[in-house]
Parts: structure tokens; sequence; C-alpha cells
């Protein structure tokens, strides 16, 4: 088996990018979204846990960004305004059960980098101007998404890493 084409790549990080900023940020503003099920969960096999940046502040995992927002009782409001991504690794392993291992010319293995900015819209007293923000996330793998024996409607692709900013 081979890695995946320049042109396969490209398109399944593009499909990936989109396919996550249309559920990501509507779930970070929506009321029921379960932002918690975007991230990777570490497991014995793979006990690698998201990393979580947010201002500079380091978030423990995706429970705590999922606390902080179930603390509004209007949730802020996000738009993005554009969105970029890049292949990182065309053939990443980490936390693949052994049927997962080796190269993959489909593109599923991949870790993506995706940058996004937009503006964002906090409800507080006295208004809710809107707030510049850019973001660089880590997409990678679900495994628990390969195989003829996967759930459907698992997400394909969860976060690694993010590192969320306010523009000031």
């Amino acid at each position: 088996m081979s890695e995946p084409t320049e042109d396969t790549q490209v398109k399944v990080a593009a499909n990936a990018a989109e396919d996550f900023v249309k559920t990501f940020y509507p779930a970070l503003s929506g009321m029921k979204g379960n932002i918690a099920s975007f991230y990777i969960k570490p497991t014995i096999a793979n006990p690698l846990q998201p990393t979580i940046t947010i201002n500079g502040n380091i978030i423990a995992d995706p429970e705590a960004v999922q606390a902080a927002m179930d603390e509004y009782e209007e949730r802020p409001k996000y738009e993005v305004q554009s969105y970029d991504c890049h292949v990182l690794n065309s053939n990443y392993n980490v936390g693949a059960g052994d049927s997962n291992l080796g190269p993959d010319k489909d593109g599923k293995k991949m870790s993506i980098l995706v940058l996004c900015s937009g503006s964002v819209r906090y409800p507080v007293e006295g208004g809710d101007e809107p707030r510049g923000f850019t973001e660089s996330i880590i997409l990678v793998p679900n495994w628990e998404s390969h195989g003829p024996q996967a759930a459907k409607g698992l997400k394909k692709w969860l976060i690694a890493s993010q590192t969320f900013r306010i523009v000031f």
C-alpha cells in the first residue's frame, strides 16, 4: 500500500476542515452541543490527552471546556470568516490498532492543521460587541470510526491540539 497522493491529501484535508468548521463552531454556539465529543479520548492503548490552550490558559481536558461553555446562560456566538488547512503527517499512527498500521492511500490516517479566524460575540451585560479570534487546531483520525465494525455517525477526525486566542 502506498502513501496518499498530494491531490488526495489536499482533498481529504479540505473536506475534514470544512466538516469540522461546519460542526464544531455551531456546537460551541448551540445550547446542546456536546463539545467534549470533538476531542481525542485517552484509552489504555492510546493514553494521549488533548492539548487545549485558550487565551494562554491551559485547560485540563475537554470536559473543562464543556463545563465552561455550560456556565453561560446564553452561549457565545461564533462566526468563522476564513479557514485554511495543511496536512502535517500523511501517515499518522499514534494510537492506531494493529489493523490500522501502515500506509493508507485514501488519506484516512493523516494529521491535519486547521487554522480558523472569525468573530465571537460573548453575551455580557451592556452589549455583546463582536471580538476577533484566531484558532489553530490539529485534527487526527478517530480510530473508532475506522473499520467495518465502526458505528455509524462517528466523527472521523478529533481534536488533538487546540490553541484559541481572542484578537485585541
